[in-house]
């Protein structure tokens, strides 16, 4: 890399990585997203955003500091970069303190300031209470995560709950009466709690221009602050940390007319409205479902179900392939985990392996665009294909990029808790206009 390269990610999932990478390229940098075991950075790439995904949202807290560390000390430091951005997941799930606190110590920060309100997409922190759409968090499907759930929706408390009981006095937090008072009371309250010892410091925040304002307060600081946050965050300091954009240089990838094929492996709600919505869908023709069945996983008969993906990957159809019927009747699924001795994240587990695996094999014999729904689901899939480094090179709705990899493969990642019931449809409907 050369010294152009100067704003660093680090995410604890690929779509997270994607969509805080895409922030920046939206304000005119050149992006790169690396994933995996062994992370990398292509220095051929003229980029000045590397973000990178540690893939360490659903282990223990030992092994996700031990990955966050060797990311912090092999990457982060030794390039360099000017600025460092911790994305965490908008609906908290992960090993959030124990990330932070690693790139504290590893980098020699002062404190962490965490903002995961992302207004635009209807996350929003009052009085330390994050609410999706208005819902506290633990009344949102977010407590019934497979992996990772939720049961807490007051931030400070969740965070204590993730550190030793002597590190609890190092959780602060700024309340939405300062917030709204700008940049300036923020920053007085951001630097009175340094000094009293705070090291993780929770910010409330409603609107874009809450946001805005502590992103300012953040640079303004002489402190060493490490911004932590969601996508939104990220967008606030993007403007400040790169103010030189051009619009006029921005211009549309040149795609070529291919097949779509959509792989979802997400166990979330609103991924399943997502594809009830594109399949109710009049306006979009030539889409065709495949809902996996418990006897495809248990079979492992990917060939078979990649043949029939194949057969109808034609002209400029768009193949469906989900789990959504797998895991949408929470009764029956318990049921069906109890009889089969299955925990059920032990269970979204296979079926995206088994997801990547039809991946593999479709994509090993046709050319076509790739859509993954799910951050497990998008990683296991990219992995499978040979994926290692991707570039954004375009936006196709609201925080979902359009990255290319080595290979020229043109992927769309998509976190399984974000959109609107629409967003399937709108990332459909950016392949089919002209451009």
């Amino acid at each position: 890399m050369n010294n152009s390269n100067y704003i660093g990610i680090i995410a604890d999932d690929l779509t997270g990585a994607n969509d805080t990478a895409l922030q920046f390229f939206l304000t005119g940098c050149k992006t790169q997203v690396s994933f995996g075991e062994d992370l990398s950075v292509d220095e051929n790439l003229k980029t000045e955003v590397f973000a990178m995904s540690t893939e360490s949202r659903n282990i223990s807290a030992d092994k996700a500091h031990e990955k966050v560390l060797n990311a912090s000390e092999n990457i982060l430091k030794k390039y360099g970069f000017e600025y460092i951005y911790k994305k965490i997941d908008s609906v908290l799930r992960g090993n959030i303190a124990v990330e932070i606190m690693t790139l504290l110590e590893s980098l020699e920060y002062d404190c962490a300031l965490i903002c995961p309100a992302f207004p635009n997409e209807g996350r929003t922190t009052i009085g330390g209470f994050h609410l999706v759409k208005g819902v506290p968090l633990q009344r949102t499907e977010v407590s019934r995560d497979p992996a990772c759930p939720i049961v807490e929706s007051n931030i400070v408390n969740l965070i204590k709950s993730q550190l030793p009981h002597e590190m609890a006095s190092f959780v602060g937090l700024i309340t939405l009466d300062t917030v709204m008072k700008g940049a300036g009371p923020i920053l007085t309250k951001l630097n009175e709690l340094i000094t009293s010892g705070k090291k993780l410091i929770v910010t409330d925040a409603v609107s874009t221009t809450d946001v805005e304002q502590i992103a300012l307060a953040i640079t303004k600081s002489t402190y060493k602050i490490l911004p932590a946050g969601s996508a939104g965050a990220a967008q606030a300091l993007s403007k400040i940390w790169h103010p030189f954009a051009d619009e006029n240089t921005y211009t549309p990838p040149q795609l070529p007319k291919l097949p779509k094929l959509v792989v979802s492996g997400s166990a979330t709600d609103l991924t399943a409205s997502q594809i009830k919505r594109l399949q109710e869908n009049d306006d979009i023709e030539n889409t065709y479902f495949i809902a996996i069945k418990p006897e495809n996983i248990f079979s492992n008969d990917f060939e078979d179900i990649a043949q029939r993906i194949i057969n109808n990957l034609v002209k400029e159809n768009t193949v469906i392939i989900h789990s959504a019927e797998l895991i949408e009747n929470n009764e029956k699924l318990t049921s069906f985990l109890i009889e089969h001795e299955l925990t059920r994240d032990g269970f979204i587990s296979q079926i995206c392996d088994y997801l990547a695996a039809v991946t593999r094999e479709v994509l090993s014999q046709k050319e076509t665009i790739l859509i993954t729904v799910g951050g497990e689901t998008s990683y296991k899939c990219l992995r499978a294909i040979g994926s290692k480094n991707l570039q954004i090179i375009d936006t196709v709705a609201p925080a979902i990029p359009l990255g290319v990899n080595h290979k020229g493969q043109y992927i769309v990642t998509k976190s399984g808790n974000l959109g609107t019931q629409n967003t399937l449809v709108e990332i459909i409907r950016y392949f089919e206009q002209d451009k």
